[in-house]
């Protein structure tokens, strides 16, 4: 065995667990090339999947000096305009409530509202980190002289594969508690988020009864496909303590804001 052979250094490469529910899910593991697409989640025993590391992410974080893309939006969001607007928004994908949340923002660069498709790093798609802040509500919670949540519900129909949440998001502007449905399916792309109704007073027990209605639809897949491969017997949705933004964003979160460059419409 030679000295350059003992000398040499093993290669290493990250790895994270993607799967929605796990604990553990896009924290960023180090492990030796050859366990790259065979390491296991120790948690959730899930294969963890390659990662780019962006190793600039935690100078982000500590340069609180620094403009985050997060810290814009909520300084720019116009609150005014989002009440108006927002009842033309029944349901979408997750992508599209996100664009209509951006449009009240003034100045927003463009560069913030590319989908992942348009990325090639996919840690650094502010909309996804954007998106899990208006899937909990947690965004509106940031506006507490505009906004408060009265309730959070719950329903899990498919354990870790398919399940449903809400809450009733009250304006103070315009005095309407309106019911915002998020659906979480068995990975990003089936997610969406959806405006139930908007009313003018908040009733627990009829928001019950509305969110069960929605529940309907699975039990009629059940009577359609009894043999199917999963039993959806969705349960009734039940009141929960407040949705929390998971730490699968850091990157997205702490992304530095960039001046969109100003456009000169004058030139010829």
């Amino acid at each position: 065995m030679t000295k350059k052979t003992l000398n040499k250094k093993p290669i290493y490469g990250y790895v994270r667990c993607e799967k929605k529910t796990c604990a553990n899910k896009y924290k960023p593991l180090k492990v030796p090339k050859i366990l790259i697409g065979k390491q296991k989640c120790q948690i959730c025993k899930n294969i963890m999947q390659k990662v780019r590391l962006d190793k600039n992410a935690e100078v982000i974080k500590n340069k609180k000096s620094q403009l985050r893309v997060i810290d814009y939006v909520y300084k720019n969001f116009d609150v005014k305009k989002f009440n108006k607007i927002i009842d033309t928004y029944k349901v979408g994908m997750l992508d599209e409530f996100c664009k209509l949340v951006l449009n009240c923002v003034d100045g927003i660069n463009p560069e913030y509202v590319k989908e992942y498709y348009d990325l090639e790093n996919d840690d650094e798609i502010f909309l996804d980190y954007l998106g899990d802040l208006l899937q909990t509500g947690e965004f509106f919670l940031k506006f507490k002289k505009d906004f408060n949540i009265e309730k959070y519900f719950i329903s899990i129909v498919v354990e870790d594969t398919l399940w449903n949440e809400a809450y009733v998001l009250f304006s103070k502007i315009d005095k309407k508690y309106r019911l915002i449905l998020a659906h979480y399916g068995a990975h990003s792309g089936q997610d969406h988020i959806e405006l139930m109704s908007t009313k003018s007073k908040f009733d627990l027990n009829e928001t019950l009864k509305e969110l069960n209605n929605y529940n309907q639809q699975y039990h009629e897949i059940d009577k359609e496909n009894p043999k199917g491969e999963f039993n959806l017997n969705a349960p009734d949705f039940t009141t929960c303590k407040p949705f929390k933004v998971s730490d699968a964003h850091n990157v997205a979160k702490n992304l530095e804001y960039k001046i969109n460059p100003t456009i000169n419409r004058n030139k010829d």
